[in-house]
């Protein structure tokens, strides 16, 4: 967007002073606000972030410190570009070509690329500045790209700006991940209160329950037993999951798998599933559900429209075909030995028993912020 002439009429002192306080808060707000496009899991944590001036970064630094978490840092792929310069004009032409056709690709600033595998999270907090009172475009590249990984997954939300409030941020986010499961607050960091977020984050991962997320229940993997062998499943996080995780805590599943098309066992587990279809080209270890209630064990390539559930870890292609044998299999899966995440409950007479999240058991309170003892879980002032 091109700068009216009423502001190329003000002062170099009244752009300067506007500029400084953008830096300071990571946020541009001289304008009027642009209208907004608004349209439980477990796993491990994914922090995403973008941060011009750094105050983001910092925020970032401190939350790290707090909880245990992946962290990707999103970068724009021109690099060098004075956002600043002339009252942020290159940002401001970004955020209006995104508001303007926010369902095309070409629309969004090109970033860095980013190697991630989003099926291991269940969690992903995006931590980004404010610009315009909408989120940094740069930020919007990397959920619009991938929006469709973060669907189902709990999404927490940390806001760096300077004054103006995060609404706009807000809907940007729930626009660009439609079907995220968006924790009940999010974390609002101004430039008046920049000093104290170290506390500011422990306050909100209090108020959205965050040791929860990651301590209630969380299953990973499942059993899958074929001619007398076990394998470990590693599962994606989506809710084909979740409702096949339900039935197995109820009880095993076994159902009859027979060959198809030399790349598969299929069988109908007697359940249906909820579908998450999306085009694959399988590989070899692949488990995928087809129409909502065949499971396939793929050993060799395929593509089609269909629903992801997890792969067989440390399996070659050979060794599972071995495994698998010619001719129908009987398959059983479970949770007998699936990696699970509980509170741990507290036996003996030891009167303080601690605990990291993931359940291993630990001599002292650990560096890390969220842990639980007796039972309890608590984070360290």
């Amino acid at each position: 967007m091109k700068l009216t002439n009423r502001l190329f009429s003000h002062t170099c002192l009244i752009l300067t002073a506007i500029f400084m306080m953008a830096c300071q808060g990571e946020e541009v707000n001289a304008m009027p606000p642009a209208e907004s496009n608004s349209a439980t899991t477990g796993g491990k944590t994914l922090i995403v972030y973008y941060s011009y001036t750094n105050n983001t970064e910092e925020i970032v630094n401190d939350l790290k410190t707090l909880i245990t978490a992946d962290v990707i840092e999103v970068e724009p792929a021109e690099k060098g570009l004075d956002y600043a310069a002339n009252n942020y004009r290159i940002g401001t032409e970004q955020l209006n070509k995104i508001k303007n056709n926010p369902d095309s690709e070409s629309s969004y600033p090109a970033i860095d690329p980013v190697e991630v595998d989003m099926s291991q999270y269940g969690t992903i907090i995006i931590a980004t500045p404010l610009w315009w009172s909408q989120m940094a475009s740069n930020m919007q590249t990397f959920l619009f790209k991938y929006s469709k990984e973060m669907a189902n997954k709990n999404i927490g939300l940390i806001v760096s700006s300077y004054s103006s409030g995060i609404t706009g941020v807000e809907a940007d986010a729930k626009r660009l991940i439609p079907e995220g499961k968006f924790l009940s607050k999010s974390l609002w960091i101004n430039n008046a209160n920049h000093s104290k977020r170290k506390s500011l984050l422990k306050d909100w991962l209090i108020d959205v329950d965050y040791s929860n997320l990651v301590t209630t229940n969380t299953i990973s993997t499942m059993n899958l037993k074929v001619n007398s062998h076990t394998l470990t499943v590693d599962l994606v996080s989506n809710s084909s999951t979740e409702a096949l995780i339900a039935l197995l805590k109820e009880a095993p599943i076994t159902y009859e798998a027979q060959d198809y098309g030399n790349f598969e066992k299929v069988g109908d587990i007697g359940h249906t599933l909820p579908q998450n279809n999306e085009q694959i080209t399988t590989e070899p270890g692949d488990i995928i559900l087809y129409q909502g209630n065949n499971i396939c064990i793929y050993y060799d390539t395929n593509s089609w429209n269909f629903t992801r559930l997890g792969k067989i870890r440390n399996v070659s292609q050979n060794e599972l075909k071995t495994i698998l044998g010619s001719g129908n299999v009987t398959v059983t899966l479970s949770l007998d030995n699936a990696t699970s995440v509980k509170t741990p409950k507290i036996t003996g007479s030891n009167p303080r028993q601690l605990f990291a999240i993931d359940g291993q058991q630990l001599k002292q309170v650990p560096s890390k912020e969220i842990y639980i003892e007796n039972g309890i879980k608590k984070i360290r002032q």
